[in-house]
């Protein structure tokens, strides 16, 4: 399947896509927000170099790269799939190894193996809870199935909605959308950890996108900016951002002195130092309620297959 332009192009280093489905934003219902799942492919200097279309109707939630093989991966809990594209810019349709569930976020580690997070528990019966996590590999024919906790976020069935991997390579980062919990899962034991953050009932602020840096310290969204906090869960820093709402997706540059920070309701895309929180540059894609994800191309570990 081609972009829209009628030709492939090719993944490169330090290229930038943004989960961007294609959604009317005149008329918005978010309790029924779907669109053409779109990816909006640019450059590293943020010029848009292509837009890929995953073929489902739904909302494109979250991306990740492979750096096995450089595919891109696009979540989109809405219509219940998972869509890969090859490094060379073509859909490669649906994936076969997830199950088709509400998975709205992915990441890999640098050996190919995959986590994988259900978005939202909607549908799902009450009295037969399924899997929170599945952890994987691309070459397996199924991925296997874990229960983790969830907060449930502001309006309760949000599930592992945004995600980060510490450096350790087995201590995944979790939050359900707009929640009190930064939660923490051993990959390795498959076991639940204690929270990083537990926010205040009475708190603004929201549980969004974590990222964690190298120092293990982690840059959280909040919905009205980004909060860093410490090792011990303390906040160190907060950065107020504008306007003041909407900032739900947060991910650390390859390069590991940014951080990008989305803001869904408005579009808007900015790149801040990933020390100080100090604002780099801001980018718009003029399209409202659509900006759901951000993944950065890597320097692949081995040769494209």
């Amino acid at each position: 399947m081609p972009n829209m332009r009628g030709m492939n192009v090719p993944f490169e280093d330090g290229d930038l896509f943004l989960a961007a489905t294609d959604v009317d934003d005149r008329n918005v219902d978010l309790r029924n927000h779907a669109g053409p799942g779109r990816v909006l492919h640019l450059d590293r200097r943020l010029h848009e170099r292509a837009a890929l279309y995953t073929g489902q109707t739904g909302l494109v939630v979250g991306l990740a790269v492979d750096p096995t093989d450089g595919a891109l991966y696009a979540c989109d809990p809405g219509s219940q799939t998972v869509t890969r594209f090859t490094a060379d810019g073509l859909c490669a349709g649906p994936v076969d190894f997830l199950p088709r569930a509400r998975i709205g976020s992915l990441l890999f580690l640098p050996d190919g193996r995959f986590v994988a997070g259900l978005h939202s528990k909607i549908g799902e019966p009450a009295d037969s809870p399924g899997p929170r996590l599945w952890l994987g590999t691309t070459r397996a024919a199924v991925a296997a199935g874990f229960h983790a906790e969830i907060d449930g976020g502001k309006f309760g069935f949000h599930c592992v909605t945004h995600m980060s991997m510490a450096p350790d390579g087995r201590t995944l980062h979790y939050v359900s959308e707009n929640g009190r919990r930064l939660m923490r899962w051993d990959i390795e034991t498959r076991t639940q950890l204690p929270d990083l953050l537990r926010l205040a009932a009475d708190d603004p602020r929201g549980t969004f996108g974590p990222a964690v840096r190298d120092d293990n310290k982690v840059w959280m969204a909040t919905g009205g900016g980004a909060v860093l906090l410490g090792t011990d869960g303390q906040i160190e820093r907060e950065i107020a951002a504008s306007p003041p709402r909407g900032w739900s997706r947060l991910t650390l540059s390859l390069d590991g002195r940014h951080f990008y920070l989305g803001n869904f309701i408005e579009g808007l895309l900015e790149k801040r130092d990933a020390d100080t929180g100090a604002l780099v540059l801001t980018h718009d894609i003029h399209r409202k309620y659509a900006l759901s994800g951000v993944a950065e191309y890597p320097s692949l570990r081995t040769p494209q297959t």
